[in-house]
């Protein structure tokens, strides 16, 4: 018995809706992507006019996270419009290359601002203490406003769950400014704003490394995290009568989106009962390991001796 079975197979002219979030998600994550964008504007020009280092930073650790958002309603688009008949899988690989650009670049712009902060270390220089905070109590108000607008809406979207976690980098790197201002104003400490700018950078530099590393992850075609293919395996094994599964190659196309394939050896059986098993690995792989499109070669028990030589 050798035959491929293919129940679901990706159809590049269609887009896999458990990858886009639902409306109420997308319409959410449009408006935290502009409160974002917007906001880390507002910060850049406040940072320049009251001199603030600190408040700059905070504007390209917003600038990271506006990066993301946006990355996520590109990939959107760009999947959901975009179509060739060469390319199967779709764009979906875009919201990944957009990532590692993201995350590479931001790598410089920490390194500037960490040059900067040692420059202020150095020779300190006055501040508008007053305008930074109300610059830096803002972009805190509008951070609470978008996390709050995430909460709850994206328990089945990584891009959601990762926006909100974003946010929540945001309100942390607003507190420090604010707590900065605040000492500034009261003690006069100067050196606080380049000591509040390393802290954001090195905020900036962990989250930039991360992405690097879960873009080329995902680029190398590596087993997604949170995936053991022993674990798989041994799973599909206990569904009966599954002799052996052998060659099982698991990789991620883009964020929630896991392929698989493998040679599944089965007992003797007519093939329809075969057809049956194979929807029940099928909905196992999906339930248990979120692997949505699987692709299983089905090979009979002497096959592998078969083929030996």
């Amino acid at each position: 018995m050798e035959h491929s079975h293919h129940p679901k197979t990706i159809d590049h002219h269609d887009t896999p809706h458990e990858l886009g979030p639902r409306l109420l998600e997308r319409r959410r994550l449009k408006v935290v992507t502009i409160l974002t964008g917007s906001m880390m504007v507002v910060e850049a020009v406040g940072g320049i006019i009251t001199n603030s280092l600190a408040l700059l930073s905070d504007a390209f650790h917003m600038l990271t996270h506006f990066g993301a958002l946006l990355m996520s309603l590109v990939a959107i688009i760009i999947a959901s419009r975009f179509r060739s008949e060469e390319k199967t899988f779709g764009y979906w690989r875009a919201e990944i290359l957009t990532a590692l650009f993201n995350g590479i670049t931001l790598i410089p712009i920490v390194g500037f601002i960490l040059y900067a902060s040692y420059q202020r270390f150095l020779h300190p220089e006055g501040i508008e203490d007053i305008p930074m905070l109300i610059v830096a109590f803002t972009g805190l108000l509008v951070n609470l406003i978008s996390a709050a607008a995430l909460w709850g809406v994206g328990k089945k979207d990584i891009n959601i769950r990762g926006a909100f976690i974003h946010m929540i980098g945001d309100t942390l790197s607003s507190v420090a400014v604010i707590i900065a201002g605040i000492l500034i104003y009261f003690t006069g400490w100067l050196i606080v704003d380049p000591i509040a700018s390393v802290i954001i950078s090195v905020m900036i530099l962990l989250w930039s490394v991360g992405l690097i590393n879960e873009s080329v992850h995902i680029l190398l075609e590596s087993v997604p995290k949170g995936i053991n293919i022993e674990e798989v395996a041994s799973a599909i094994k206990g569904i009966t009568p599954v002799e052996n599964v052998h060659d099982i190659h698991i990789w991620q196309i883009t964020s929630g989106m896991y392929s698989m394939t493998c040679h599944l050896v089965l007992e003797e059986m007519p093939l329809s009962e075969s057809g049956k098993i194979l929807h029940q690995i099928h909905h196992l792989l999906d339930e248990k390991f979120h692997i949505t499109h699987a692709n299983i070669q089905l090979e009979g028990k002497d096959y592998k001796e078969e083929h030996k030589h």
